[in-house]
């Protein structure tokens, strides 16, 4: 790979990967690995992008970007997000904490998610933040704190349109096509119908309760404009039948949520619905060679190195600017059909993956080589990361672009499982292109891990979770730091009896029915 820029951060030269100004080969050498490296620079050009293009497309009113915290809610990156003039979405009261101390404008703080403990909802009328119901049970609670603190809740209804426009299969389900629109049912995430228009009409009689708008969000089921199509269609409808329910009610604000794909959006890359007849061709093959066991091996290991292959998508996801295009279009068309005024109404969307993905790189290792020659050929390497660093993205079964960070020039000519260091199978990179001449210590780079992922490792294995590096220009912070192994036990408590002298027995005689009458 010659010298080049990869995108608006990341570039190569004199074959070395770079993050902004700076050479991932000297970020190895001063803070080891693994580590997570954000782009400072990269997230505020994200951030207003989004801006200028949603502003294009709604002229109608103001936009305000609310990033979802849940993303990426490292206090550092949140700071960075309200200097920017954001608002927040936010999930839990932890969540809730981080956006106060960042700074953020808690009339721009949209408090949301499905239970909401009473405390959490009573800090959020409190501090005057938006508050999506999204549970029946709410307005209870929203009320009393209200009353009590003789404030004006400001709420919005989180609805839950059905897409029936859009009935391609749903990338969220990994077993077999679903239809998007049945998927999205299925998501917790928002009122039916009826609690909306029920829980709206006794907000319309409260004293202590304003309704401001409405809210929805469905997640990134499709990377396509057409699905952020026919979800505006549908929630417009919808928006235009509950507020004709509760007397023509007109919004101030509306919410579209977020979903939208970051560029290289590696979501679902590793699903394949005809794998498992892959595998079961396989299978017979294999069964059908069993009474030729000196031909059995040789034929299998030459299917597994013809076939057998993964590559990232190589296809890009829909621009910022095109996905705001069709939202803003769609909306501006439909909401005046269903009776819903337009001018002076507040656009607010809530980017995640699409903000931060492509913001983020994790610098690993290779720190063990297995060839295998028989009975089969296959070859495996071992880095010093795992998934349980990965959680959210192995959830959505992610597999990510990659770069070898100390030898971007080479070209990929071997195939190799890069596995994980948990004692699982932890295969993060299942039968990838590799370096010919791939050594022990040479640097992996994994991109676009910006949302989702560092907010979501484990401990499993007992491992202390790694730093996360903040790059400015060409300056380097911590932002988190590594967790060391007394971190990683500080919540164990040992119980007094086991705290017991040496050559104690605990009485393990069982007292079961001793108190039996």
């Amino acid at each position: 790979m010659a010298d080049k820029k990869i995108d608006d951060c990341l570039s190569t030269k004199n074959g070395h990967l770079f993050i902004e100004q700076l050479n991932t080969v000297d970020i190895v050498k001063e803070y080891g690995t693994p580590a997570f490296v954000i782009s400072e620079n990269q997230l505020r050009r994200n951030i207003r992008r989004f801006q200028k293009g949603f502003e294009s497309h709604w002229p109608a009113g103001p936009v305000k970007i609310m990033p979802a915290a849940k993303a990426n809610w490292i206090s550092a990156i949140q700071k960075i997000i309200a200097d920017e003039n954001c608002g927040c979405d936010i999930y839990s009261a932890g969540e809730f904490s981080v956006a106060l101390r960042a700074g953020f404008d808690p009339q721009f703080i949209s408090v949301n998610g499905v239970p909401k403990g009473k405390d959490h909802i009573f800090r959020a009328v409190k501090e005057r933040a938006r508050i999506t119901i999204d549970g029946i049970e709410e307005i209870d609670a929203i009320e009393h704190a209200a009353k009590e603190l003789n404030i004006a809740a400001k709420v919005r209804l989180r609805v839950r349109p059905a897409v029936e426009g859009f009935t391609k299969y749903s990338d969220f389900i990994p077993t077999g096509p679903l239809s998007t629109d049945l998927v999205a049912l299925a998501y917790k995430g928002g009122l039916p119908r009826d609690a909306v228009i029920s829980i709206g009409k006794r907000i319309m009689r409260s004293r202590h309760v304003d309704l401001v708008g409405f809210h929805q969000h469905h997640g990134r089921h499709d990377a396509s404009t057409r699905y952020w199509e026919e979800q505006m269609k549908a929630y417009t409808k919808e928006i235009g039948i509950v507020s004709q329910a509760l007397d023509n009610f007109q919004p101030k604000e509306i919410s579209i949520g977020g979903g939208f794909a970051c560029p290289r959006d590696p979501f679902a890359s590793e699903v394949k619905f005809s794998e498992p007849y892959e595998y079961l061709f396989l299978h017979l093959l294999s069964k059908a060679l069993s009474p030729f066991p000196k031909l059995r091996y040789p034929i299998l290991s030459k299917i597994l190195e013809k076939v057998v292959v993964f590559k990232p998508k190589g296809k890009m996801a829909p621009s910022i600017e095109e996905y705001a295009e069709v939202c803003g279009k769609t909306l501006r068309e439909h909401l005046p059909i269903n009776g819903i005024k337009i001018k002076g109404l507040m656009l607010q969307t809530e980017p995640g993956r699409s903000l931060h993905g492509n913001t983020g790189i994790h610098l690993t290792r290779i720190m063990s080589l297995k060839p295998m020659n028989y009975p089969i050929k296959w070859k495996q390497a071992a880095i010093d990361t795992t998934e349980f660093w990965f959680t959210g993205g192995r959830y959505e079964h992610h597999v990510y672009d990659y770069i070898f960070a100390n030898k971007t020039e080479q070209e990929l000519v071997e195939k190799m499982d890069v596995l994980g260091r948990s004692c699982y199978g932890d295969r993060l990179f299942p039968a990838i292109m590799v370096p010919g001449d791939l050594k022990i210590g040479d640097i992996m780079a994994m991109l676009d891990v910006g949302a989702y992922q560092e907010v979501s490792m484990s401990n499993f294995n007992a491992m202390p979770r790694p730093a996360t590096l903040l790059v400015y220009r060409d300056k380097l912070s911590v932002i988190r730091q590594a967790e060391t192994e007394e971190d990683v036990f500080r919540r164990d408590l040992i119980p007094e009896h086991l705290q017991m002298k040496e050559g104690c027995k605990p009485d393990i005689t069982s007292s079961i029915g001793e108190n039996a009458a």
